[in-house]
């Protein structure tokens, strides 16, 4: 899925992070993806969250689907912050809402919300659909992508390489969403790579690892009780609770704060100096997914995202940058 992968060596010792966020269309995540209508309503929100990670220097990397993109309101928002150096910007694909639309319907629905699943060439025509489209609202090419539900597939790579991208996030260390047709990451752990076969591009992956006293023994102990017969007699969330093994994302959405930092200690433990913290667009207002459903779970994200940002800045020494800089940040890749 990965050719040629390289790990990626840090030139300073010093910690960095970035925030990226998944600058979507919301829609109702209970119902199957392609049968559910959606908005881009959330995007008018996203000032509330400069105000407070502009107060740490912290500029997100929105990125963004197509229908965000076909937002002329959204768009002429994220100009103002771009022309601020108040945010930058990259592309996502979820095929269930990209052009071209016709011949998705000859797939499972499910199975075809993975881009890396299309066959006979759709997952290059929507991520050139993708790519003009951006070009037309930005004047110029995205260079950082994700694959929208983390979708990477075999020929993914070569279409990031021949598309100019230079950074991917596609990657959801220990998880594994094979049952329904999607990637299997639960080999993976967070520790950005470099690959490519032509050029090399750099995965920085999501920020999420198994902590806990299980200590080296704790993925494999999370990866053999979250075996679906296990999942049903909820064994992973007794295992979570007693903290043998937590799979724990650097994100406000379904962490708080004493997670989020156990997970740094424990990344920076092992030598980790690039993290990531990430969330959707659609936490940025209320009953939008999951995560926040109320006015007051809204008051909750944002007291947990500036309760990490706070403590990683402060007590643990972090400095906030670009997602963008991260390639100059993690050095060139191995010969």
């Amino acid at each position: 899925m990965f050719p040629n992968p390289t790990p990626a060596r840090p030139i300073s010792p010093d910690p960095v992070c970035a925030l990226v966020v998944d600058a979507e269309e919301d829609f109702d995540w209970d119902k199957p993806i392609a049968q559910t209508r959606h908005s881009t309503d959330c995007m008018r929100h996203v000032t509330d969250l400069h105000e407070v990670v502009g107060a740490y220097g912290l500029r997100p990397t929105y990125l963004l689907t197509y229908p965000v993109l076909d937002d002329d309101e959204a768009v002429q928002l994220l100009r103002r912050q771009l022309a601020a150096g108040r945010c930058d910007v990259g592309a996502q694909l979820h095929p269930w809402v990209n052009p071209p639309h016709a011949e998705v319907g000859e797939t499972d629905p499910l199975a075809a919300s993975y881009s890396g699943n299309l066959s006979g060439g759709l997952e290059d025509r929507k991520l050139a659909a993708l790519k003009q489209r951006f070009v037309e609202r930005f004047g110029h090419p995205p260079t950082i992508y994700r694959a929208g539900r983390y979708g990477f597939g075999a020929g993914t790579a070569a279409l990031l390489e021949r598309h100019g991208f230079l950074i991917d996030t596609s990657v959801a260390p220990s998880t594994n969403t094979a049952e329904e047709g999607g990637p299997d990451y639960s080999g993976y752990d967070f520790a950005p790579f470099w690959f490519g076969c032509d050029r090399r591009l750099l995965e920085v992956p999501l920020c999420r690892s198994i902590v806990g006293w299980g200590g080296r023994w704790a993925p494999c102990i999370h990866r053999r009780l979250s075996a679906p017969a296990l999942a049903r007699l909820r064994i992973p969330s007794i295992v979570t609770r007693i903290r043998l093994a937590e799979r724990v994302t650097l994100s406000p959405e379904g962490n708080d704060v004493a997670a989020m930092l156990r997970l740094v200690r424990h990344l920076r433990a092992r030598g980790q100096t690039a993290f990531v913290l990430s969330f959707h667009s659609s936490s940025l207002a209320p009953g939008r997914n999951p995560y926040v459903r109320t006015r007051a779970d809204l008051h909750h994200f944002y007291d947990r995202l500036s309760g990490v940002l706070d403590a990683m800045s402060g007590r643990l020494g972090i400095r906030f940058v670009r997602l963008a800089e991260m390639p100059g940040l993690l050095g060139a890749a191995a010969s």
